[in-house]
């Protein structure tokens, strides 16, 4: 049974990143990154990446991810947040911990082609 399975397949899958997707958009810090965005679309290919991420035989049909996310200058506090929101999320749904480390995991395989590797300050402000 592959981790897509144990984790409840398309229905379960499709709702977490649902609610997932949801969250990130209205939260005051992240929101503005889907500001004008069609969300049904977005929430169609972050299905896409975990399912095919968990095992699940369901093809990403969206852009290549690095290029997509590098031009957004997505920092690491910004990354991180996205990161909160998704485990609790996850949480939630009462997913196994085997499931919701994988699916953590391969966000933090994906967390260099995606930020811009700055953290939470733009470049040449130091703390």
């Amino acid at each position: 049974m592959t981790l897509y399975e144990r984790a409840g397949g398309e229905t379960v899958v499709r709702a977490i990143v649902g609610a997932f997707v949801d969250r990130m958009a209205k939260d005051y810090v992240i929101g503005f990154f889907f500001d004008g965005k069609d969300l049904a679309r977005v929430k169609q290919h972050e299905f896409e990446h975990a399912a095919l991420s968990l095992g699940g035989d369901v093809p990403y049909t969206g852009r290549p991810i690095a290029p997509l996310h590098r031009q957004l200058r997505i920092n690491g506090g910004q990354f991180r947040r996205r990161l909160a929101f998704l485990r609790q999320e996850l949480e939630r749904a009462g997913l196994s911990d085997e499931v919701a480390e994988a699916w953590i995991a391969e966000q933090l395989r994906m967390q260099a082609v995606i930020t811009d590797g700055t953290d939470c300050a733009p470049p040449g402000i130091s703390s």
